[in-house]
């Protein structure tokens, strides 16, 4: 195989791994705060579909992320609700939000444009993938500084590690999980942007195809780091590419089936979550 095989490979791979690293960037918030977060699917799909049908409707990039992010914020926001409020188990809760957002998208769908699967396709997906990279960029730089750098950020670790000591100091540890899912669920919402966006040419029912698992999944054997988790995503995205590559390849059919060569990136996934599995322990808040 030539350089510019693996090349092609690297520079696919790491494309169809940024809706992931979004994903796990939602993940990653939540469950530091002390919230399971297991809706993280459903902030894709509320992503998705909102900025497909704003990319139709207005034509702008900027419009399609900025409201794919807030709806799913919003959106968030039931999910703080039942489970900081009103005291509901995060799991079911979460296991709710995603039955909601499969249900509710085909309604809003179906009132905008008079169809309950595929939103109708917009021209934005020929703006380049330039654009994808760099909010990817910014959005990173924002996770690290909010994170590693910041009063907000230790104080939302000690919300998943010893609440007691947070509200010793006056600071309430629900403020900071609310802010902490709020603030995941919008950068959740742009990982389902890329999706509909630079991905493919509209929502289609589903499309986020597990992702919010798999992130979730990066998150947790990473040990709750974030750049572990990240490498994780991008070698699901790297194994997926590879994946593809295999199926262009007709004379690679003769030899393995296509159940098989489907089957490679999570395959793959999984022995690396076991490889790079970390012992840390979870947050000791997690619920």
């Amino acid at each position: 195989m030539s350089d510019s095989f693996f090349i092609l490979l690297l520079l696919s791979g790491f494309r169809l791994s940024l809706p992931l690293i979004f994903a796990a960037y939602a993940a990653y918030f939540s469950e530091r705060s002390g919230v399971a977060q297991i809706a993280v699917e459903s902030f894709l799909l509320i992503g998705a579909f909102t900025a497909a049908a704003t990319a139709y409707l207005t034509q702008s990039l900027f419009l399609s992320f900025l409201l794919a992010g807030l709806v799913s914020a919003l959106f968030a926001q039931i999910f703080c609700l039942l489970f900081l409020y009103i005291k509901s188990h995060s799991i079911i809760v979460g296991t709710g939000m995603n039955l909601l957002a499969m249900g509710l998208i085909p309604i809003v769908s179906k009132l905008l444009f008079n169809s309950t699967g595929s939103t109708p396709s917009h021209s934005l997906e020929s703006v380049g993938i330039f654009w994808a990279y760099f909010i990817l960029a910014v959005t990173t730089s924002v996770c690290f500084l909010l994170s590693e750098k910041s009063v907000w950020g230790l104080q939302m670790k000690f919300a998943g590690e010893k609440k007691s000591a947070l509200e010793s100091i006056g600071v309430s540890a629900e403020k900071r999980q609310w802010q902490s899912v709020t603030i995941g669920a919008f950068v959740g919402g742009m990982g389902g942007a890329i999706l509909s966006i630079f991905m493919a040419s509209s929502y289609s029912p589903m499309m986020s195809a597990g992702r919010g698992f798999i992130a979730l999944a990066a998150v947790i054997f990473s040990g709750w780091s974030m750049p572990k988790s990240i490498a994780i995503c991008f070698l699901f995205g790297l194994s997926e590419a590879f994946q593809i590559q295999l199926q262009s390849h007709a004379e690679f059919a003769v030899y393995i089936p296509a159940v098989v060569v489907q089957m490679i990136p999570y395959l793959l996934t999984l022995m690396a979550l076991f490889i790079m599995k970390e012992k840390n322990q979870a947050p000791a808040e997690l619920q």
